[in-house]
């Protein structure tokens, strides 16, 4: 079935979710806001303060004597003791008083599974590649606009459109715009443009100013040939860099 059978409703969505999709694959975190004000996503990232990898804010599990670190799939291997205050008797398992003097005085030891080990498993907060221990968290909150290849009547025009009205020029350094343009002629083929309020505004110029912008009446057409040189809108096809 091709997106060309959507309603404009469904369609507007359809979008939002391919936005969505393109951005986790570049490792962000995506949020839909419960209103809507003006943008339809939030996203997060955690990164390197130093060097701006992407983090992983999990904590390691890591074991104090051997120094491994245990997988997501071993740490249900970490053997579960529980040591006894009074008698220093090492209980195995979720007990509730000590095996061999009854005493409830009992604190938790997670243990290395590895044989001959008996380490303890303790957090430890992961460290970049490049050596910094400090992070921090990225917000972005985008719109998105969702265009199909426009037709007349029966004729193909090759063209795309997305309408832009003054509320959608949010002033903030942190808001984005992403127009999904979708070739429903081939194979439903995928164009994301991602560009900055600022970026919008150079590259309207003096149309900014024009009546049909000031009465929400502008809708921007453009070639689906994005490669062409000199594409007015073509430079920010697949500029998902702006964001970080």
């Amino acid at each position: 079935m091709s997106t060309q059978t959507l309603t404009a409703k469904h369609f507007s969505r359809f979008g939002e979710f391919i936005a969505s999709f393109e951005l986790s694959k570049r490792g962000w975190n995506v949020y839909s806001p419960m209103y809507d004000e003006y943008f339809d996503l939030i996203i997060h990232k955690v990164v390197c303060k130093k060097c701006g990898k992407q983090w992983n804010p999990t904590p390691a599990l890591v074991c104090s004597k051997c120094g491994s670190e245990i997988s997501t799939t071993n740490k249900t291997r970490i053997i579960a003791y529980k040591i006894c205050r009074d008698c220093n008797h090492k209980n195995r398992g979720n007990v509730a008083k000590c095996k061999k003097c009854g005493s409830k005085n009992l604190f938790n030891r997670p243990t290395c599974y590895k044989q001959g080990c008996n380490g303890i498993v303790n957090l430890k907060p992961h460290k970049c590649d490049c050596g910094s221990r400090s992070y921090k968290s990225k917000f972005r909150t985008i719109q998105v606009k969702s265009s199909r290849i426009e037709y007349k009547g029966n004729k193909c025009k090759n063209t795309y459109a997305v309408d832009m009205k003054p509320k959608d020029l949010l002033e903030n350094l942190t808001h984005f715009y992403i127009w999904i343009c979708i070739d429903q002629d081939n194979n439903d083929k995928i164009y994301p443009l991602v560009l900055s309020v600022k970026d919008f505004k150079q590259t309207m110029g003096n149309a900014l100013g024009g009546i049909s912008f000031l009465k929400d009446q502008n809708r921007q057409h453009f070639s689906k040939d994005f490669a062409k040189k000199g594409h007015r809108w073509g430079k920010f096809l697949n500029n998902f860099q702006i964001l970080e």
